[in-house]
């Protein structure tokens, strides 16, 4: 009969110390199946906050991993991990921030995450998904940041989201969108944050903002739009950064903007297609600090009036940047101030540089510039001052030519055209009655091997029968 103490010990104290918190130490590394694949294990992994599982070369999780405080961080970034399955996590209450980015994973089973309850920031980013299941955030009611881009999501559901109503940061840049649907934020009330880059949108649903009251920053860059989306915009009543950047507007009309009043960021950069900002473009920005509008190859025309005119009827105050204006490297030649000159001094910072300017009398309103400022605006012409930057060029060189000059040099030149044109229209009459001229004509018809002019004098016109 087998000794009682024997039974209780192997029946009763499994479950004992089962029941008790999970400690590991490093004697015991066993415990942590994580531990033997790679992971970083300190000497007191009881004190471990953040477990770093990076470029351990996984392809595959183990089943039914825990993870117990005070462990709140854990980073699987860099491996081959292709899928997740939902007995993957067991139990991690602890865990605030779970990185699984730049992976080969396509699948995600529902429910994966509910065994992270307290998670605020997930990252899938750089992944190879293809869609945000309805059920595949559920039990992540108070994750704040969602990272998902590059990934190769085509199609959200309106649902997507339901189960994160806390979120504050969703980012899914570089996924081929296209289309988003109208209520794709419905769930999302306290979404301040929003990364639409390079997701090949069009167009965007005129109410897709409305129920993103709080929403503040927002990039739309390197997209295909072909107008500002206005309507949409004007939904994104406390928006604070907008970039617009890489799309194809050929031109920013009037009031483009006259609904973003809160917006202190803008950005119209690496815009292939833009030629043109008109007048009262940028009006009704009456919170923009930072203007930057670089690289843009084919912009040559800015208005003067470009940010508001005292006879607009969007708004009697100019709306012109508080801090920083960026007109770096476009395709102007010249510029009307779209400033007062107060405004361009309380400036921070002006960047006008790499610019093909024609430094003549328009732009001598740029000599009040501050000195730093001249220096980077360098001529391309006229000639004689090409490669000076405008801060060596005296006022007296920035000349416009004379109007009365410059009809007398028309007038001179077209005289001697006309000159030029009697006397060719002349002597083409002269030489087509000689032997010169039968020559060239012939040479226009002929081989020179069949060419022999005629020596008649009178009426000489080419005989092509004439073979010898």
């Amino acid at each position: 009969m087998m000794d009682p103490r024997r039974i209780f010990i192997l029946h009763f104290l499994p479950l004992a110390l089962a029941a008790l918190p999970t400690i590991h130490y490093i004697d015991e590394p066993s415990r942590n199946p994580l531990c033997d694949l790679g992971c970083k294990c300190p000497e007191q992994e009881q004190n471990l906050e953040f477990l770093d599982c990076t470029r351990r070369g996984m392809s595959k999780l183990p089943d039914f991993l825990q993870f117990d405080a005070p462990l709140s961080s854990i980073n699987f970034q860099n491996n081959h991990i292709s899928s997740i399955a939902m007995r993957t996590f067991a139990r991690g209450d602890s865990i605030e921030e779970l990185d699984l980015s730049l992976n080969n994973i396509s699948k995600i089973e529902n429910f994966t995450f509910a065994a992270f309850r307290n998670l605020v920031k997930l990252r899938l980013s750089h992944n190879y998904l293809s869609e945000v299941a309805p059920g595949l955030l559920d039990g992540l009611s108070n994750l704040r940041v969602l990272e998902i881009g590059h990934n190769l999501i085509q199609r959200l559901n309106y649902t997507a989201f339901r189960a994160t109503p806390e979120l504050q940061e969703l980012r899914l840049q570089y996924n081929p969108l296209f289309n988003l649907p109208e209520k794709l934020f419905q769930f999302l009330p306290m979404l301040e944050r929003l990364d639409l880059q390079d997701t090949g949108l069009v167009r965007l649903p005129s109410e897709i903002f409305n129920p993103t009251p709080y929403l503040m920053w927002l990039s739309l860059s390197s997209n295909a739009f072909e107008n500002v989306p206005e309507e949409a915009l004007s939904r994104a009543i406390l928006l604070e950064s907008l970039d617009l950047s890489g799309n194809d507007f050929t031109s920013l009309d009037r009031g483009n903007f006259r609904h973003l009043t809160k917006v202190s960021l803008l950005y119209l950069n690496n815009l292939p297609r833009l030629r043109r900002i008109e007048k009262d473009a940028l009006v009704g920005m009456l919170s923009l600090k930072t203007f930057s509008c670089s690289y843009n190859p084919n912009l040559e025309y800015v208005d003067a009036d470009a940010f508001g005119s005292e006879n607009s009827t969007i708004s009697r105050v100019k709306t012109t940047p508080h801090d920083k204006l960026y007109l770096r490297q476009n395709a102007l030649r010249t510029l009307q101030s779209p400033l007062k000159m107060e405004s361009w001094s309380s400036l921070s910072f002006v960047d006008l540089a790499d610019n093909p300017w024609k430094c003549d009398c328009k732009l001598l309103w740029m000599k009040q510039l501050r000195i730093e400022t001249q220096m980077n605006i360098v001529c391309d012409s006229p000639l004689h001052l090409r490669g000076r930057p405008l801060s060596t060029v005296d006022i007296t060189d920035l000349k416009c030519q004379d109007r009365w000059a410059l009809t007398a040099f028309i007038l001179s030149i077209s005289a001697m055209a006309v000159f030029g044109l009697i006397i060719l229209t002349a002597s083409s009459i002269v030489c087509s009655r000689t032997r010169l001229g039968l020559y060239v004509r012939a040479k226009k018809q002929f081989s020179y091997a069949k060419v022999t002019p005629k020596i008649e004098t009178v009426d000489l016109e080419w005989d092509p029968s004439a073979d010898i």
